[in-house]
């Protein structure tokens, strides 16, 4: 691959579908960091070993950050890079989790990790509403919307595609019809000027043949399309 190609490619940006599954794969973990900081809290108040240690709690505080900048840049992403909007109620559950994930970026955002203990961490009263409903039923909500969002751009991109090939399908008959036409009207004037145009008949010929085969393919064409 050239540099001239790589750097169009640059300029053009990620596909669609690298784009949507790289989001995807960055907010899935979200649901589980979530409820592992959930975890941490709620074992704060008892005297119990934590199920959650130092190093799991900076871990999903990460993901969560990680998860909150890919989900609150999406719809901008794909209305810049791709020209689409996310149908109403999609946008809405979007919305409503980057809101929860913007909150809880902001509370475990000043945490250290010192000596295997978590500092800085200062939840609030809600953190089972903010952690269990908010984000991690959020999560379950937009994958799902999101799920079907996908889907119906797929089934559209088929049926974009089955349009473009049908209008192909349409052109390579044209195209037939236009060479026959040119055959037909060169066997004329071959068969009228006698001897002399017998090497053009020849041609005019091997012209009809091509033009045979040409109508061949558009109607097989045609056919495999109404098939599938």
């Amino acid at each position: 691959m050239s540099l001239k190609t790589k750097t169009a490619e640059a300029e053009k940006g990620p596909s669609l579908d690298h784009t949507l599954h790289d989001t995807q794969t960055k907010i899935a973990p979200v649901r589980l960091a979530a409820l592992q900081i959930l975890i941490h809290n709620m074992e704060q108040s008892t005297e119990q070993g934590s199920n959650v240690t130092a190093e799991d709690f900076m871990d999903a505080r990460d993901k969560l950050k990680i998860g909150y900048d890919a989900a609150k840049g999406l719809k901008n992403l794909l209305l810049t890079a791709h020209d689409l909007k996310f149908p109403k109620g999609l946008a809405e559950n979007l919305d409503s989790l980057v809101a929860a994930l913007e909150e809880i970026v902001r509370i475990t955002g000043r945490c250290t990790s010192e000596d295997g203990v978590i500092k800085g961490f200062q939840p609030g009263a809600h953190m089972y509403d903010l952690c269990c409903t908010r984000i991690a039923k959020g999560v379950n909500s937009f994958n799902e919307d999101f799920r079907t969002f996908v889907l119906e751009l797929n089934d559209k991109g088929k049926a974009d595609a089955f349009d473009r090939t049908s209008v192909i399908a349409v052109e390579i008959g044209q195209i037939g019809r236009v060479i026959n036409m040119v055959a037909t009207n060169a066997s004329i004037e071959a068969a009228r000027v006698g001897d002399a145009g017998k090497g053009f008949a020849v041609i005019a010929d091997e012209v009809k043949v091509l033009s045979s085969r040409v109508s061949a393919l558009s109607v097989s064409l045609t056919d495999r399309l109404h098939v599938n």
